[in-house]
């Protein structure tokens, strides 16, 4: 088969529409099928065998291009009950993390799994990300979604405590977005390989100092706590400017490394080059 023939969009494939005013619509193509939208309707049966970026026109004659969707659009679209985490968060975890193709990870709490999802698609093929929760309730959801990105082996999902009760020794990291990370700690630092990276993410001031304060308590070299500020810009030949909103601050990451020492409280730390 070649390389064009297996970019063609094919019927029962998840696509992506954006049309000429803006919109974005997804959906699953089935033979036959007239999807309505604000732009008019689409034929799906003239989608199918379209290129990746092919052209597409409504009944009302709205252009637009098709798309398989990206990772990151997949899993926006699962439910999410609790804080988002917003692409420009996601890119700085990967980083700080210093996950790869092969890394074993624990991550909690599951919450929708879109973290635990985008953590399975950098390990995979043959890395592993454990997901804890307490409840499990999205699980089913994060399940299908798992099968449809063809992670189901990388993905392990577990109903349990992260605080106290993850199983898996020798990780590469320990990620978590839950309510007291600072009480993940003693945790991490049993399961931790080490140099092993702890990563966490909280919405408030007060989380992040007293999860500083408990790694540098036992014995994690700090690499990061702060924020990142994101500022888009519409650009117009003559007209550009930043645009009217815009994700000043979304959370706080705090990154630490696991070390032998028992504290590291009385230590003088500095930012390492590229995040001063």
């Amino acid at each position: 088969m070649s390389e064009l023939s297996e970019s063609r969009i094919k019927h029962g494939d998840r696509v992506l529409i954006v049309t000429e005013t803006g919109h974005r619509y997804f959906l699953t193509l089935r033979k036959g099928q007239i999807f309505h939208t604000a732009d008019g309707y689409f034929e799906t049966d003239k989608i199918a065998s379209l290129i990746e970026g092919g052209e597409v026109r409504s009944n009302i004659g709205r252009r637009g291009v098709v798309f398989r969707p990206l990772l990151l659009e997949h899993l926006l679209s699962l439910p999410r009950r609790t804080q988002i985490i917003y692409p420009k968060d996601f890119g700085f975890i990967l980083v700080l993390s210093g996950i790869r193709p092969g890394s074993r990870v624990v991550e909690g709490g599951t919450g929708s799994g879109v973290l635990a999802l985008l953590l399975a698609a950098y390990v995979a093929p043959n890395g592993k990300i454990y997901s804890y929760d307490i409840d499990g309730e999205n699980f089913p959801a994060i399940t299908k979604m798992a099968e449809r990105l063809g992670l189901s082996d990388v993905l392990e999902l577990k109903k349990g405590d992260i605080y106290s009760s993850v199983e898996e020794v020798d990780l590469d990291a320990f990620i978590v977005d839950v309510p007291q990370p600072w009480d993940a700690v003693d945790q991490a630092k049993k399961s931790l390989r080490g140099g092993g990276m702890f990563v966490s993410i909280v919405p408030t001031v007060e989380q992040l100092v007293k999860t500083s304060e408990k790694l540098r308590g036992r014995g994690f070299l700090e690499y990061f706590s702060g924020e990142l500020m994101i500022r888009p810009w519409r650009v117009r030949q003559g007209m550009t400017r930043p645009h009217h909103i815009s994700r000043a601050h979304t959370v706080f990451i705090i990154a630490a490394r696991k070390t032998e020492f028992e504290s590291l409280s009385d230590w003088t730390l500095k930012l390492p080059d590229g995040l001063r």
